[in-house]
């Protein structure tokens, strides 16, 4: 009897990946488990509570312009395809902002970044389903969903026009994203906009509707923090970077709310453009014990030996990319760990300068939202 039930079951399942495609059916033993990759920054890899991205899940980047959204995008894009060095990766640039020099400051491979640009957000989903279908696509960007005409927009004159039109394109988007994210193995990461909350509640609201919202397992704020660098370019002192702090408002993956923050070069400087990795190796290594610091000044680990001065520290790590690897190994093991010197606070008076504070008393790796001004701090966990 047992037998005849086994073979009935191969039979229908056999039957059925005939008709649907392996993929659409399995034994739920056989369901594979997302793998994840590095967001492109330390902390908010910490901050997601599974160590970074995960590669069949879809992913929300949302803040105001200027606060390094397509740039973060960017940088997980690469990591996915340093993951996945057979597939490639699809970006639909909504904006018309994408430059080459852009996507290969942040993308090495970027002759397998396919990039596509709609004339409507309908069209966008189309191109999307098939690229995601072929399954050789590993990554699909969208930028951006606040960004995106519909159909009705760009069909109709402005006084036949209607409301609604971006809320129901981007729901069917996010229908099939949600499906053929799992089902194809693919990160879809949908860049969007903040919203005025009219209601006064201080939520984080976005466009796109509540599909989208619901289709997210990942929904990442950015705001720009307090702290600024300055760098003299061709002679002239020029503000080269500022701090950036994320919250998880939504994590479908672990414990949601973390909070982190970490240094964004929008200039070319000493320190490279884009997410500062040397910055967060050495501060968040020493918050976590990795790097000891037994007198001021002074600093020491098995595979750099010991150095006087930050500074030195920094040029150290920034030119060794094997210690890089190092480091960022075992404080990634740290951080598994929980340790102890790392709280949910962070002490905003080291923002001025974080080469100059890798060892300043009290500071901290998590940080919470600004309460400069109350239209400014979101302190709810979503828009729907």
């Amino acid at each position: 009897m047992a037998r005849s039930k086994v073979n009935a079951l191969d039979e229908v399942q056999a039957k059925l990946q005939e008709w649907y495609g392996p993929k659409a059916v399995m034994l739920a033993k056989d369901i594979p488990a997302y793998r994840v990759f590095s967001s492109g920054s330390i902390s908010l890899d910490y901050s997601t509570g599974v160590g970074g991205f995960p590669t069949n899940r879809v992913i929300e980047l949302a803040g105001a312009e200027g606060t390094g959204k397509t740039t973060l995008a960017l940088h997980a894009v690469q990591n996915r395809l340093t993951a996945d060095p057979e597939k490639f990766a699809l970006y639909i640039d909504m904006e018309n902002r994408l430059t080459p020099n852009w996507v290969s400051s942040f993308v090495k491979d970027d002759e397998r970044v396919l990039v596509v640009k709609p004339d409507n957000a309908e069209q966008a989903t189309d191109m999307y389903v098939h690229a995601v279908r072929s399954g050789q696509c590993c990554v699909a960007t969208y930028d951006s969903i606040g960004g995106a005409p519909s159909q009705r927009v760009t069909t109709k004159t402005a006084e036949k026009g209607d409301y609604g039109g971006n809320s129901l394109a981007i729901t069917r988007f996010a229908q099939f994203a949600m499906t053929l994210s799992g089902k194809y193995d693919c990160t879809t990461i949908g860049i969007n906009q903040v919203r005025d909350d009219m209601k006064g509640y201080n939520r984080l609201v976005t466009p796109g509707g509540r599909a989208w919202k619901h289709a997210a397992s990942l929904r990442i704020e950015l705001k720009k923090g307090a702290g600024k660098v300055y760098d003299k370019v061709d002679g002239e002192e020029l503000q080269t970077g500022y701090s950036v702090k994320t919250k998880v408002h939504k994590n479908s993956l672990a414990a949601p709310y973390r909070q982190s923050y970490y240094w964004f070069y929008n200039v070319a400087c000493k320190w490279g453009f884009g997410v500062d990795r040397v910055d967060e190796i050495s501060r968040l290594c020493l918050l976590a014990g990795v790097i000891d610091n037994p007198a001021k000044g002074s600093f020491n680990h098995h595979a750099m030996g010991k150095v006087r001065g930050k500074e030195n520290v920094l040029d150290l790590i920034a030119k060794n990319e094997e210690l890089q690897s190092v480091l960022h190994k075992e404080l990634m093991g740290k951080l598994q760990d929980g340790v102890s010197g790392i709280t949910t606070t962070f002490d905003e008076s080291t923002e001025e300068n974080p080469m100059m504070e890798l060892d300043a008393e009290g500071a901290r790796f998590e940080m919470s939202v600004d309460e400069a001004t109350e239209d400014e701090s979101l302190e709810a966990s979503g828009g729907e």
